[in-house]
C-alpha cells in the first residue's frame, strides 16, 4: 500500500488536482487508486481539509482510510489538502506516522507543487483578498495597512517568518515531524501539468480532463472586494461575499494595468525582481528538494 500526501502549496493548482480526482473517482478506483471519500469535503474543492481538524484522531482517520481502500480494492491512496502546508500543528506528521505504524516504513510519500514566484504572488494576493490565505489575520490587515500587494508581502513575512517565494522553507516546515518518505517537488505551471505529474507518480494514465475549478478574478473585481472589506469589515463581507462575487459583473469595466499598479492591486515584475533579487534562487532550491527515502 502506498500513501501519497499532496500538501499544496496554495495557489499551485491544488483545486485543479482535487477536482480532477474527485470527478474521476470511479475511473481511478478501477486502476487501484483511491481519492478517499472519507474525510473529504463533499462539495466545493472536495479536498481533505477535514483530516486537519484537531478533533479527529490520527488513529481513527488512518483506520477509516485504509478500510475504504480495502473495500475499493485499491493499493494507492492520494490525500490532498493545502492545509498540510499552512498548518502549524504538525498534523501531517501525525497522520504519516500513523500510516507508517500500520503499514510499515516507506509507505508514505509527499508531493508539493511550486510556481513561478511573480505569478504566485499575484495569485496569492488575489486569493487573500477573496477569502484569506496563509493564516494572515484579515481583520488586522484591513484595519492596520493600506491593503496593497506590498502590505500583503509584509503580512506574509510576519505570519510565516519568510517571504512567499522561499518555497524550500515552507515545504520543510510542512514536513517537520514527518517520518521518512520520498519527497517530490514539481512545477504546477509547466508541462506536463499538475494532473499528469500526479498520475505519473501514481503510475496510472490520466483520466478525462476536467474544467479548471478556480475562476480568476479581474483586477477590477479584486479592487471592489478589497474596498468593501476595508470600509465595512469582515462580518459584513462574509454575509455579502457570494453576491459580490457572483452578481456584480465587472468584466467590461475599464480598469487599466496602470491603474491597478497605482492602486496597489499589482506590482510590476521589474520592481519585484529588483526588490527581491533572490526569488529565482529560492525557486530553484525548492525544485532540488527531491528526497528518495
Amino acid at each position: 500500500m502506498r500513501i501519497i500526501f499532496h500538501i499544496g502549496l496554495p495557489k499551485c493548482a491544488s483545486s485543479t488536482i482535487q477536482g480532477h480526482f474527485a470527478e474521476n473517482d470511479a475511473y481511478y478506483r478501477q486502476l487501484g487508486v483511491l481519492y478517499p471519500l472519507k474525510h473529504r469535503l463533499p462539495k466545493g474543492y472536495q479536498n481533505h481539509n477535514p483530516l486537519a481538524e484537531p478533533d479527529l484522531t490520527p488513529e481513527t482517520a488512518v483506520t477509516d482510510l485504509l478500510w475504504e481502500a480495502e473495500q475499493a480494492h485499491c493499493d494507492r491512496i492520494l490525500i490532498s489538502t493545502e492545509r498540510f502546508s499552512t498548518d502549524r500543528n504538525h498534523r501531517l506528521g501525525a497522520l504519516a506516522t500513523e500510516f507508517c505504524q500500520q503499514l510499515g516504513e516507506g509507505s508514505v510519500s509527499y508531493l508539493a507543487f511550486v510556481r513561478e514566484p511573480v505569478a504566485m504572488l499575484r495569485s496569492s494576493y488575489h486569493q487573500f483578498i477573496r477569502a484569506g490565505l496563509w493564516g494572515i489575520m484579515r481583520e488586522r490587515f484591513y484595519q492596520k495597512t493600506d491593503c496593497s500587494i506590498e502590505a500583503y508581502i509584509e503580512a506574509f513575512r510576519q505570519a510565516r517568518g519568510c517571504n512567499w517565494y522561499e518555497y524550500e522553507r515552507l515545504i520543510s516546515r510542512a514536513l517537520e515531524g514527518t517520518p521518512a518518505g520520498r519527497l517530490y517537488v514539481a512545477r504546477s505551471d509547466t508541462s506536463p501539468g499538475p494532473v499528469q505529474s500526479v498520475c505519473d507518480l501514481l503510475e496510472v494514465a490520466a483520466g478525462p480532463a476536467t474544467p479548471n475549478r478556480n475562476e480568476r478574478l479581474s483586477p477590477a473585481k479584486i479592487k471592489l472586494l478589497r474596498e468593501f472589506q476595508r470600509h465595512f469589515g469582515q462580518a459584513l463581507y462574509e454575509k455579502n461575499k457570494r453576491p459580490l462575487l457572483n452578481r456584480i459583473d465587472l468584466s467590461d469595466a475599464s480598469y487599466s494595468d496602470g491603474e491597478a499598479l497605482k492602486d496597489g492591486i499589482d506590482m510590476s515584475e521589474a520592481l519585484l525582481r529588483q526588490a527581491f533579487p533572490d526569488m529565482e534562487e529560492h525557486f530553484q532550491l525548492a525544485l532540488k528538494m527531491q528526497r528518495t527515502n
